[in-house]
């Protein structure tokens, strides 16, 4: 799992059937200091109705269909970070 902010939308016309009715977002992988790691974006199905600028939480591997593809999900949405400095 990773910790990501959501930085925009994904709109696809044409989708897999186990796709169908899903709305995509794009989401930056955050580092230790909760800013978005540079080459680190990726496409997740969103799962709990997240939005533009919200901290998440994605779990990389929680697939639809796990033999055909890999897919990311949006399984949280994330309140507060609490670290230790």
């Amino acid at each position: 799992m990773i910790l990501a902010k959501v930085i925009g939308h994904v709109v696809a016309t044409q989708k897999c059937q186990e796709l169908s009715g899903s709305n995509l977002l794009m989401v930056a992988a955050l580092g230790d200091d909760l800013e978005p790691l540079k080459n680190r974006t990726y496409v997740a199905v969103d799962s709990v109705g997240a939005g533009i600028n919200d901290i998440v939480l994605a779990e990389a591997y929680f697939a639809l269909n796990k033999d055909k593809y890999k897919a990311m999900s949006v399984v949280a949405i994330v309140e507060k970070v609490y670290t230790k400095e």
